[in-house]
């Protein structure tokens, strides 16, 4: 059974309101809540689902945080990220796996490249161009967070300066316009390989399903949205939570063709 080790990050969810949770590295060794300080050295040596309690009696369990947790609880975030109900498709449309490369543009805070390089290591290699100094620093600092680091490339680069190390197995696209680098994007991937791009508003997909029409170097496009709805886990009052988790993204999917003609 694996041991929680000084070196060790931790989710603390509360027994009282599971909604309370908190991703947290043992090695700063104290974590305070609204109910409490938590000596974290205590977790030292102990196996992962313990419990630990506050000086003020709170309890909370110390589970191994998975991807899912790092993305909502350890990403520091200066853009809207690519959520885990969008990413989780996403990577699967693009049939992502060991051995992949992956070419990504516009890194954000870098969710979504930790998503595609912990879906192609150990083997493969996602590289990312982020024209923003702000966010390509942030990213590769979130990236290294993850310990993924080995398995991405993060270049402080403009799409309109073309792609490097073509053809690429997929593509991931997050830019306010990308129907104005259809045909860089179209070159830079392998025959029949598939690119998914996201975008905020509907105005931006009309743009973008006009451009791959007049390009006609993709087929099969769909568009796309996720709603995510949780529920109260109460057995005796079953019912849909307060709030929930509605557009965050519209999700645009294709594949590349090569029709007679254009090489």
């Amino acid at each position: 059974m694996a041991k929680i080790e000084q070196n060790s990050r931790v989710l603390l969810v509360s027994l009282e309101d599971n909604s309370r949770r908190y991703l947290v590295d043992v090695a700063r060794g104290k974590f305070s809540t609204r109910k409490g300080d938590i000596d974290l050295s205590a977790l030292v040596g102990k196996d992962f689902g313990c419990v630990v309690s506050t000086h003020l009696g709170e309890q909370f369990v110390a589970l191994r945080p998975t991807l899912y947790d790092f993305i909502m609880k350890g990403v520091r975030r200066q853009t809207q990220i690519v959520y885990p109900k969008d990413s989780g498709y996403i990577a699967l449309f693009l049939g992502l796996g060991n051995g992949m490369r992956v070419f990504e543009c516009g890194a954000g805070s870098g969710a979504m490249t930790v998503v595609l390089a912990n879906a192609v290591a150990p083997d493969g290699k996602v590289v990312s161009y982020e024209a923003d100094e702000r966010f390509y620093e942030l990213s590769r600092r979130n990236v290294a967070a993850a310990g993924l680091a080995d398995f991405v490339e993060i270049h402080h680069r403009d799409l309109a300066d073309g792609i490097d190390g073509a053809p690429y197995d997929a593509m991931f696209v997050d830019l306010r316009h990308p129907w104005e680098y259809l045909e860089t994007l179209w070159r830079g991937l392998d025959g029949g390989a598939p690119i998914a791009f996201v975008l905020p508003t509907a105005n931006q997909i009309i743009q973008l399903l006009g451009a791959i029409q007049s390009h006609g170097g993709f087929v099969d496009v769909q568009v796309l949205e996720f709603l995510m709805r949780f529920y109260k886990t109460v057995p005796e009052r079953l019912r849909p939570e307060d709030r929930m988790v509605a557009h965050t993204t519209f999700i645009i999917t294709a594949r590349k063709v090569v029709p007679d003609g254009k090489d």
